[in-house]
């Protein structure tokens, strides 16, 4: 693993800290082992403290009384979850969360958490202004649903090419982190849609697939159907 200063100055809740405040909160955390599939914590249950992920996959998603799953994010490395009840001082989780691969998180326990930001009210602020920035992400994200499917599709995939810094590349690549139908629901869309619009990307030469790997064959389009 990296050093602990390196490791938290990638997670985007942590960035405006100093490294002896990540050295603090590295010391209170606690590192663990999931395996693919396992359920984290559920919608209701009491909140222990907030995750970051090390390696790996984890969705989070809202269940409906049918059963049925809308989720909310597909995280990778190194991104931070149920991080807001800390702020909220609610004491339960607001969704659900489970491992979609093998992954290692880091876990950060509610109350030394609280009594960290108690003792240091500078590094409170920089903490709830790095959340501010995040809901306003969320507020963007969320307005972007209001978009047509293809371009929503279309800034979903220069999105993971940008951030994987494949972008530069001949041909930009990313692998989904997901199944088809998780992303189907990230992007709030039904699987069909999502198929028959992959399906007109690559007919018209802007992506192809191999696998779970999807490549971007033509960048100048796909920034054009993003906008």
């Amino acid at each position: 693993m990296r050093a602990s200063t390196e490791f938290l100055g990638e997670v985007p809740l942590f960035e405006r800290l100093s490294d002896a405040e990540r050295d603090r909160i590295r010391g209170i955390g606690v590192t663990r082992d999931f395996p693919k599939d396992r359920v984290i914590f559920l919608e209701g249950e009491p909140f222990y403290g907030f995750y970051i992920v090390i390696q790996g996959t984890v969705k989070v998603y809202k269940l409906s009384s049918d059963g049925s799953e809308t989720v909310l994010h597909v995280l990778k490395p190194y991104k931070s979850f149920a991080e807001t009840p800390i702020f909220t001082g609610t004491d339960v989780y607001p969704a659900c969360a489970q491992t979609v691969e093998d992954s290692v998180l880091f876990h950060v326990p509610k109350a030394e958490f609280r009594r960290l930001m108690e003792e240091s009210p500078g590094l409170a602020m920089k903490l709830t202004e790095a959340l501010a920035s995040r809901l306003m992400e969320l507020n963007k994200k969320f307005g972007q649903l209001a978009v047509d499917v293809e371009t929503r599709l279309a800034r979903f995939i220069l999105g993971e090419v940008t951030s994987n810094g494949s972008i530069g590349k001949t041909e930009p690549v990313f692998t989904l982190a997901s199944s088809k139908k998780d992303l189907a629901a990230q992007l709030d869309i039904a699987v069909e849609t999502l198929s028959r619009t992959l399906r007109k990307l690559k007919d018209q030469k802007v992506i192809r697939e191999s696998s779970r790997k999807i490549f971007v064959t033509d960048v100048r389009r796909l920034r054009e159907l993003s906008r």
